[in-house]
């Protein structure tokens, strides 16, 4: 079974994306920051990480940061906003966050977000 963390802070969003990648038959575990997520990554075994990178209480790179020093190997696809945007509020490039595995930029399909998915375990797994 694929256990997914999605880290997002927007509600709305994350209960969204939630219900499609349950559609899918994955199980999904909604975190509203960085700080919630690693609190579930020590409690629950998880095979997929999903995060936002501009969260309140701790952004997504630091994050990202925290989950590597414990799953190093553990996939992590960035899901954020358009470069431009998150590179003035971060200073980074959201194509090459340090630490994750794949990235998404928003508004996204859902297709698309499930094809990376795919991908990215599928990876893992070769």
């Amino acid at each position: 079974m694929t256990t997914i963390l999605l880290v997002e802070d927007e509600v709305l969003l994350r209960e969204g994306v939630q219900e499609t990648l349950e559609v899918y038959g994955y199980t999904v575990i909604g975190a509203g920051d960085g700080i919630e997520a690693l609190d579930w990554l020590e409690q629950t075994p998880i095979s997929l990480i999903i995060t936002d990178l501009v969260m309140p209480k701790m952004n997504g790179v630091a994050f990202i940061e925290q989950v590597r020093l414990k799953h190093p190997s553990l996939p992590i696809i960035v899901a954020s906003g358009s470069p431009d945007s998150v590179t003035s509020r971060l200073g980074i490039d959201t194509i090459h966050v340090p630490g994750a595995t794949a990235c998404i930029i928003k508004p996204f399909k859902s297709k698309d977000l499930v094809a990376l998915v795919e991908k990215v375990m599928a990876d893992t797994q070769a």
